[in-house]
């Protein structure tokens, strides 16, 4: 399926996806891997959407994550911030060539980048050497780091320059297809188990099963 990202105007992000140009396009909802562990039961315990918007260039991307529990330990950048607690991670990939691109952002406002020449290099130690060159903005409606409160949730914005997404040939503008998968990772005391979700949805969860991934296109 392809999902269309809308054209906007360049404007300064906060994390709590405020700009009046989000209200331009849709919410994409965050789903249950068909195959999510089973104690977690069969819907979505915290919900979450996801919205893209594209200027000239950057690539913007907003999330509204529900969240009785907002935690996040890590405490660097270029890090596996998804082992550490709540993270948005985000993957881009041309849709004619192999290279793509893993991004992570947090309720801390910590950032990673990684970069596969293909899905063959995913496990090689080089990738994790790469420099985040993108700007991640979060908002928390609640505390931090406190599991003895409720909180309601966060939300994340990224700022990501196209010059790095077309640096190996690849365009993003007009017409161009993308790959892409957004992926939430979220960790709570209300929850039997780590809750995954993802948009589109996936069959299997694994978020490295580039058949998985939906299309975007700019328009």
């Amino acid at each position: 399926m392809i999902y269309k990202v809308v054209k906007c105007n360049d404007f300064e992000i906060d994390g709590s996806l405020n700009d009046p140009q989000w209200e331009k396009t849709e919410k994409w909802e965050m789903e249950l891997p068909e195959n999510h562990v089973p104690e977690l039961g069969p819907d979505l315990q915290e919900k979450g959407y996801v919205k893209m918007l594209h200027s000239e260039d950057f690539l913007y991307v907003g999330a509204m994550l529900e969240d009785t529990d907002v935690v996040q330990h890590g405490e660097k950048d270029q890090t596996a911030l998804y082992l550490k607690g709540d993270t948005l991670e985000l993957f881009f990939k041309p849709a004619d060539d192999t290279y793509y691109w893993e991004l992570y952002g947090t309720p801390n406002e910590l950032k990673t980048s990684i970069f596969y020449p293909s899905r063959a290099y995913v496990d090689l130690p080089g990738t994790k050497n790469y420099v985040p060159e993108f700007e991640v903005k979060a908002h928390i409606d609640g505390t931090f780091n406190n599991w003895q409160t409720v909180d309601k949730g966060w939300s994340i914005e990224f700022k990501l320059p196209l010059r790095v997404f077309e640096q190996y040939g690849a365009k993003f503008r007009k017409g161009s297809k993308w790959q892409f998968l957004v992926g939430r990772q979220n960790f709570s005391k209300a929850l039997p188990h780590k809750e995954i979700s993802t948009f589109p949805k996936i069959k299997i969860c694994h978020f490295h099963m580039l058949n998985q991934y939906g299309i975007l296109e700019a328009e």
